[in-house]
């Protein structure tokens, strides 16, 4: 895919290492080696990156397509290329980039494949461009490739208020879609009212299958689930003919408040209705379930991601989306970052941002007695 975490290294850099499975607030910046472009690669000094979900499953060691321990995470970045490797055209060093990385971001500087890098103008700076590849790629892959959502569609989106929920109803809301978010407080209702969804539904306080069959008793036709388990089932039962569940995350399996043993005991019955799915039931009811795993469009199809990366640019640029970022801090700040968003304290989009001259003075180990 994009990163190539086999180059060869030459001197140091710092950057957040996943030395073993560890909790958030024991992440700290340390050493590690600067890799070198191969063939039809860039290296990017990398200026902000993007927070993701799965980057903290791939610190529980709960993601499976993360490279085993020790390494770099970070699936997004923006920066400056400060490298050229052999047969890349159209980039030259200092061209401002924003990237698509399968894991490294998180450093002072990451290769990436050509495919995986667009130039930025300038009028688009490096916070902003590193907010948007993960969730806008994700949540456009899901609605226009996956979703064939056109005007009218009613989409159902979870976790509205979240990143790929924020920018699914944007997305929407230029095809004039006719939306049904839901989230968890009343504070998130109103964020997502204000970001101009047709229907809030607050799950805490209501069943939400209830209250989608009250708006819609036909069914709707686009479900984007970041949820998982048991409530593919129930999204399916509320699809009207021709309808669509996309599946793109687990978050109902994240339940930190359980503990380790606990949430794992809970996560049985979610894991069985998900194995349980009748593929027949799919057919006699013209339904179908679809998963998008980003990942691996960016490894078979990654000109396809190069497109939908550029799309969502333009779309930044001419004002038809623009990221719903909450929060742009230091790097630094990694740990207490991924904690509020484990436990779910956080909305919209958190981006970090490493200094352009960042001071010398050696980063401190991680504890190696620190709880895993």
């Amino acid at each position: 895919f994009f990163l190539c975490c086999k180059n060869k290294m030459s001197s140091k850099m710092k950057a957040v290492v996943y030395e073993k499975a560890c909790n958030a607030l024991d992440l700290r910046i340390l050493p590690w080696r600067k890799p070198s472009p191969k063939k039809g690669e860039v290296l990017v000094e990398v200026r902000a990156f993007g927070l993701n979900f799965a980057e903290i499953s791939a610190r529980k060691g709960e993601y499976k397509d993360a490279p085993p321990f020790p390494f770099v995470p970070g699936y997004e970045c923006s920066g400056t290329i400060s490298e050229v490797g052999e047969d890349v055209e159209g980039f030259t060093v200092g061209d401002r980039v924003v990237c698509f990385c399968d894991f490294g971001a998180y450093a002072e500087f990451v290769c990436v494949r050509k495919e995986g890098c667009i130039r930025i103008p300038d009028s688009v700076s490096y916070e902003t461009a590193a907010s948007f590849p993960v969730q806008y790629c994700t949540a456009l892959h899901c609605l226009f490739e996956t979703g064939s959502v056109r005007s009218s569609t009613r989409v159902l989106i979870h976790a509205c208020a979240g990143g790929v929920g924020n920018a699914a109803l944007q997305l929407c809301n230029t095809r004039k879609c006719e939306t049904i978010g839901t989230c968890g407080s009343q504070a998130k209702v109103d964020l997502i009212k204000e970001k101009g969804v047709t229907h809030a539904i607050n799950y805490r306080e209501s069943n939400y299958e209830e209250e989608v069959r009250k708006l819609y008793p036909d069914g709707v036709d686009v479900i984007l689930n970041s949820l998982g388990g048991d409530t593919i089932k129930k999204d399916l039962a509320l699809l009207r003919a021709g309808g669509r569940v996309v599946c793109f995350g687990g978050a109902s399996f994240n339940e930190p408040e359980k503990g380790k043993i606990m949430g794992r005991l809970f996560a049985i019955p979610k894991v069985v209705s998900m194995l349980t799915l009748s593929t027949l039931s799919l057919l006699f009811e013209s339904k179908s379930v679809c998963g998008v795993n980003m990942k691996i469009i960016g490894d078979q199809r990654p000109d396809l991601l190069s497109s939908e990366l550029q799309d969502v640019l333009n779309m930044i640029v001419d004002g038809t989306v623009t990221p719903y970022v909450t929060e742009t801090i230091p790097w630094t700040e990694i740990g207490d970052a991924q904690h509020r968003m484990e436990n779910r304290k956080t909305t919209g989009k958190i981006v970090l941002i490493i200094p352009e001259n960042e001071p010398e003075e050696e980063p401190q180990p991680i504890d190696e007695e620190a709880k895993v």
